[in-house]
């Protein structure tokens, strides 16, 4: 489901454009990212992206069914 908000929008478009361009620049500039132990050094720039995705993704709490018990205030 996509935010509501036009700035989350926003951010998510710039998130989208950063990913693509990270990863064009991964295909064609890292080479040795397969055969050395530092190409994971490579990957990690990539991370904060899908974090990003997560949180403006993942925020709808409303839509969610409650817990069986929380209404009673017990643990579970």
């Amino acid at each position: 489901m996509l935010p509501a908000s036009p700035w989350a929008r926003m951010i998510l478009a710039l998130n989208t454009l950063g990913l693509a361009g990270y990863a064009i620049w991964l295909v064609f500039r890292a080479t040795t990212i397969f055969y050395t132990q530092e190409g994971v050094l490579y990957l990690l720039p990539g991370l904060p992206f899908f974090f990003v995705y997560v949180y403006l993704l993942g925020r709808d709490t409303e839509s969610a069914p409650p817990e069986k018990g929380a209404e009673h205030g017990e643990g579970g």
